[in-house]
């Protein structure tokens, strides 16, 4: 089996039951490979390696290395942009070669994050960048020995104690019908991507896409009592990229499909 799903700064690999790739390297990527069962015979920089189920090993840009699986082994892999690390807080030279991570849980993290990029509108950034700082963030504690634990939220504090932040919030209230991104709300508060996030969450309770959900799906909402807009209407005039997204976001956060809730 192999599974793969590309976004515009990682890759997140998952690789079971018997494989063998030639000597490669990746220009702008740090690779993370994690054995999930069996063993990975990994070659790196003409060194040899048999890493058991929970042994990451980390592959810097440009290191030459290849692996191969026997028909009982599996490995899951990310290949991140070293840019996208940095902005979590980690920087390639500094990351130890060798980490331990529980099997179990890198599983369960990776089945999230692959539903996340899968389920949601594969068109919206927002959704997806998010995602990515996710992953970024669990491999920079990884790199520096502490995958299980979280870094923690910052102290909880209004969004009106900080004026950009404030900024951005009140942009979002102008167009959260419209496709937005991360990287620009991150800039109108004056943060990283990773840190906005973070402070985002600190003020409102919610990540950034949960807000501007949570806001088209309250519109949806005041539409399907006010007015005899079309259900296909509705979700064009609130930006979601087909009904069917529309419908699968309306039913996860109300429990009811849009006719339903109208009656």
């Amino acid at each position: 089996m192999r599974m793969n799903i590309a976004t515009s700064s990682m890759e997140l690999w998952r690789i079971e039951n018997g494989f063998a790739n030639d000597t490669h390297a990746h220009d702008e990527q740090v690779q993370v490979t994690i054995p999930i069962r069996g063993v990975c015979h990994f070659t790196q920089e003409n060194r040899m390696y048999r890493l058991d189920a929970g042994n990451a090993l980390v592959q810097h840009p440009r290191e030459k290395h290849e692996f191969r699986l026997g028909a009982d082994a599996g490995v899951i892999i990310f290949q991140v942009n070293a840019d996208a690390l940095a902005d979590a807080g980690a920087r390639p030279p500094d990351f130890p070669l060798r980490s331990y991570v529980e099997p179990d849980d890198i599983q369960s993290r990776f089945r999230q994050w692959t539903n996340d990029l899968l389920v949601r509108d594969p068109s919206d950034r927002l959704s997806v960048q998010e995602t990515e700082s996710h992953v970024a963030a669990y491999l920079t504690r990884l790199l520096r020995g502490s995958p299980e634990r979280d870094t923690g939220e910052p102290a909880r504090r209004p969004a009106a104690a900080d004026p950009h932040l404030r900024r951005a919030l009140d942009y979002i209230d102008v167009h959260y019908r419209s496709a937005l991104s991360v990287d620009e709300l991150a800039a109108l508060a004056l943060q990283s991507r990773f840190h906005f996030i973070r402070s985002f969450k600190a003020a409102t309770g919610l990540s950034p896409y949960q807000y501007v959900l949570h806001r088209r799906i309250e519109e949806a909402k005041r539409k399907l009592r006010a007015t005899r807009m079309s259900v296909t209407d509705i979700s064009a005039h609130l930006g979601f990229s087909s009904t069917s997204q529309f419908y699968r976001a309306f039913r996860n956060a109300v429990g009811v499909t849009p006719e339903q809730y109208r009656k």
